[in-house]
């Protein structure tokens, strides 16, 4: 009875034996396939950062890429001869076709072939299919590597061929900027207002100037500013040529020499602020600050009509001058100043009166006098 015992207990003790040894030997196998998917998945994770860094700059440089080539799209298809160098064209178009080709030849989603495993703390599988995803993960991040190195390569071949393609579209404006330039030169009669136009297409910016930079319609702008230079050069050049100019052109002279550097131009006119030439004489003036201070006289024909004859003719043109004085550093806090107190009309006619033109036409018969302490104050605007 006491063998059978013995018998049972070696039976029970080999059984338990043989049990640890199997359960210690799962937990080796275990800890060894989750050590060897964590050193796996670790490898993995660095080149599938590096990959996925490379392919976002990717996605956004090629996203930059395709903006230069619809730029520059738009912009050829407003080209207009005349208005840029040949040249210039030439190599926008080139430009563009090899950023083209560059994007064509780049993959726009070269990480999508690849596969992803889940991080060691998420693991729920079995040992043997740790170990099969662990060498899974080796090949995974090789192949990361790989494209990392290709995605890297097509960066640098759509960067340098992106930067032509900048480089053509600033020389398209800058050499469109120059025959501006010259434009200006060439065009000495036109009027201030367009000279103003064509330096703010030039400089794209200014009071006005909407257009996004080196953008088409930035160019259409320019191509529009030059066309009305040209346009109010040959008016006025065909206005030389009419009876009144001698007259009127010398009425403008003197407003100009008057006008302490102010800018001026010249409208001539029937009719001025619902009053005829037939009716007596009449005139406006608008003013700016900007761009130098200029401003725009209109006045009607009965001024050059009467120019040589009646003081009142030469007053109102003092009196509309006296208007555009008002934008003058030195004399914007004397029109805002507690004497005038910004109005323009008496202002103007005490600053005429101040320059000796003491007549009806100085704005006296539309306005009234000013006081004495007006004129004195307007005086001090030379």
């Amino acid at each position: 009875m006491q063998r059978v015992e013995r018998s049972l207990l070696r039976g029970t003790i080999i059984a338990a034996a043989t049990a640890a040894a199997i359960f210690g030997a799962y937990v080796a196998h275990d800890a060894a396939a989750t050590a060897l998917y964590e050193s796996a998945y670790e490898r993995f994770a660095d080149a599938d950062e590096l990959a996925t860094t490379a392919a976002d700059e990717l996605w956004l440089l090629t996203g930059r890429a395709e903006h230069a080539i619809a730029q520059s799209d738009v912009l050829e298809a407003v080209l207009v001869e005349g208005h840029v160098r040949p040249e210039d064209v030439t190599t926008l178009v080139e430009a563009s076709d090899g950023l083209a080709a560059a994007l064509a030849d780049a993959d726009d989603d070269p990480l999508s072939h690849l596969l992803a495993f889940p991080a060691p703390d998420a693991l729920d599988s079995p040992a043997w299919i740790r170990y099969a995803d662990a060498v899974r993960m080796l090949e995974q991040a090789q192949m990361r590597s790989a494209e990392t190195l290709a995605i890297e390569a097509a960066l640098d071949e759509i960067a340098d061929a992106r930067e032509p393609v900048v480089g053509a579209v600033e020389a398209v404006f800058e050499g469109a900027g120059a025959l501006a330039s010259q434009a200006l030169t060439d065009h000495p009669s036109a009027t201030y207002e367009t000279r103003i136009g064509v330096q703010h297409a030039i400089d794209q910016k200014g009071p006005g100037w909407t257009h996004p930079h080196d953008s088409a319609s930035a160019f259409t702008g320019l191509v529009l500013a030059v066309d009305e230079l040209r346009a109010s050069h040959a008016a006025e050049e065909a206005r030389k040529l009419e009876p009144s100019y001698p007259v009127r052109a010398e009425i403008e002279a003197f407003a100009r020499s008057i006008s302490h550097g102010v800018n001026l131009d010249f409208v001539w006119a029937y009719e001025v602020s619902g009053l005829t030439s037939d009716e007596w004489y009449s005139g406006t003036a608008e003013f700016w600050a900007e761009d130098g201070g200029w401003g725009r006289i209109t006045l009607t024909h009965s001024v050059s009509n009467r120019w040589s004859e009646d003081p009142d003719a030469k007053a109102i043109v003092v009196h509309e001058v006296g208007h555009t004085q008002a934008i003058r550093p030195e004399c914007e806090p004397l029109f805002t100043g507690p004497e005038f107190a910004g109005d323009h009309e008496m202002w103007a006619t005490a600053w005429a009166i101040s320059m000796g033109h003491d007549v009806p036409g100085s704005g006296i018969s539309a306005y009234g006098r000013p006081s004495d302490a007006q004129i004195a104050t307007a005086g001090q605007c030379r």
